[in-house]
């Protein structure tokens, strides 16, 4: 199948994705009870300075509140299985990709993570996402390169394309045969700024026609090619994108979106959008550079 890569506004107003009428909904998320988190080494520039200051059962209260308001929108729950020594796996956006391919049926793929101590964490969503029904794919051997899947890679509802970004953990090859696999369209953003490692943390896709982004974290290519594809562009308030990933939200069903606590200015502009916003506080996790949307994988199940 013919796969577009788009980096320009042009491209997209030229050649826009097609419309994909149809797609299995989100159904539930993959969790990872953070038992074991901790940071242990500096993977990124918010870990810094927060070697060993984990409190766990602080953690453990914010990820519960979390998984409460998952449920609360009628999601149900997987749960990873726990190992000691994987002190990053609650983050289970990264070691793989769940989402619809250009037909609206799910697909998983599984990541190529660029930290060696977190690569393991694959085989454990290999055996949970086949355990609910869903087939696992690779990357095949033959594409050098480092994908970090949910965390670089998310899906346009209703467009037959994914958002990619470029950046220090996910590569311009891997994500051109990602979109080869699932056979969508690649919209290409790169990510200059340190703070922004992954794309899930300055883009957020809200429903079809409306994003939050942090404007900042893009170069003026990828603003303008935002600024095309999307009727509707929420800012997330810069500040708050640094200090408390206000930009790290989910929207799973294009009408709630979960998001950081402390973020006032953006949870304002969410919701005079029409959204309703569901707050929480994930203090222990930004420690270690993430939140929200880093803590759940979307799974997407035909019922």
């Amino acid at each position: 199948m013919t796969m577009a890569s788009i980096v320009t506004a042009d491209q997209w107003l030229s050649h826009p994705p097609r419309l994909v009428p149809s797609e299995v909904p989100v159904t539930g998320a993959l969790l990872c009870s953070p038992d074991h988190f901790d940071v242990i080494d500096v993977h990124n520039v918010h870990m810094e300075g927060h070697i060993g200051s984990i409190d766990r059962e602080l953690a453990l209260s914010q990820w519960i509140h979390l998984a409460d308001a998952i449920e609360s929108l009628g999601l149900s729950i997987h749960m990873l299985e726990l190992q000691e020594h994987l002190v990053d796996a609650v983050f289970t956006a990264n070691p793989s990709l769940v989402t619809c391919d250009s037909e609206g049926n799910p697909r998983a793929i599984l990541s190529r993570m660029s930290h060696p101590d977190r690569r393991e964490e694959t085989h454990l969503h290999r055996r949970t996402l086949e355990a609910i029904g869903l087939p696992c794919q690779q990357i095949p051997s033959r594409i050098e390169g480092f994908w970090e899947g949910n965390g670089d890679t998310l899906r346009h509802p209703g467009r037959a394309v994914i958002w990619c970004g470029v950046g220090p953990r996910s590569e311009l090859d891997c994500h051109l045969e990602v979109g080869r696999i699932l056979g969508l369209d690649v919209a290409v953003l790169q990510l200059p700024d340190p703070t922004f490692y992954h794309l899930d943390t300055a883009l957020a896709l809200l429903d079809g026609s409306c994003a939050a982004y942090v404007r900042g974290a893009f170069d003026e290519v990828g603003q303008a090619l935002l600024e095309a594809a999307f009727d509707h562009l929420i800012e997330v308030d810069d500040l708050e994108a640094r200090e408390v990933l206000a930009g790290n939200l989910w929207c799973p069903d294009g009408r709630h979106v979960l998001m950081s606590a402390g973020a006032p200015i953006t949870r304002s502009r969410i919701e005079s959008n029409g959204f309703q916003v569901l707050e929480i506080e994930t203090g222990e996790f930004l420690k270690s550079g993430g939140s929200v949307f880093c803590m759940r994988q979307e799974i997407r199940e035909q019922l």
